[in-house]
């Protein structure tokens, strides 16, 4: 049973723990999230996405805490997308969940993309994309050089990852 007068200890220990556990003192309705790895993908200093990468262990996270609805809220009302990014680093590969209801409707115009793995040359003409950046010749020199290889859970499934 859910006890609201009691917050979740520190998991990790990796961040900063004095004020992560300091901030916990201060009770369950003072909460605050604690990212890992928030980005603002921005073009011409105008944000187009928020994306929280999480690396892939195995199993993906609840995305429907408070604490990405919080962050919805804030991409809602700058009308961008929010996503979190699975990632995997051998080789690179990538898996898009988009949160908010603008990250929906993208993929609802772009449903190659959804719920499958990605190799890191597909995410980046992802984030091209979302731009609308006509490539250049150095940027698509750039994207020939990056992986294109999917990981071996990934291989006939691209829905694993």
């Amino acid at each position: 049973m859910f006890d609201p007068s009691k917050v979740r200890k520190e998991r990790t220990e990796w961040r900063d723990l004095e004020l992560s556990k300091r901030h916990r003192e201060w009770g369950f309705h003072c909460p605050a999230v604690d990212i890992d790895f928030l980005m603002v993908e921005y073009y011409y200093g105008k944000p187009v996405a928020i994306i929280d990468y999480k690396r892939f262990t195995g199993s993906k996270n609840n995305t429907h805490p408070k604490s990405y609805e919080a962050i919805s809220i804030l991409a809602d009302n700058s009308h961008i997308p929010f996503f979190v990014v699975y990632y995997y680093d051998n080789p690179w590969s990538f898996r898009l969940e988009p949160i908010n209801n603008i990250a929906k409707k993208i993929f609802e115009k772009n449903k190659k993309r959804l719920n499958k793995c990605l190799t890191e040359r597909e995410y980046v003409e992802f984030l091209y994309w979302l731009r609308g950046h006509k490539l250049s010749q150095e940027e698509k020199r750039i994207l020939e050089g990056l992986n294109n290889t999917l990981p071996k859970h990934c291989k006939g499934n691209r829905d694993v990852l």
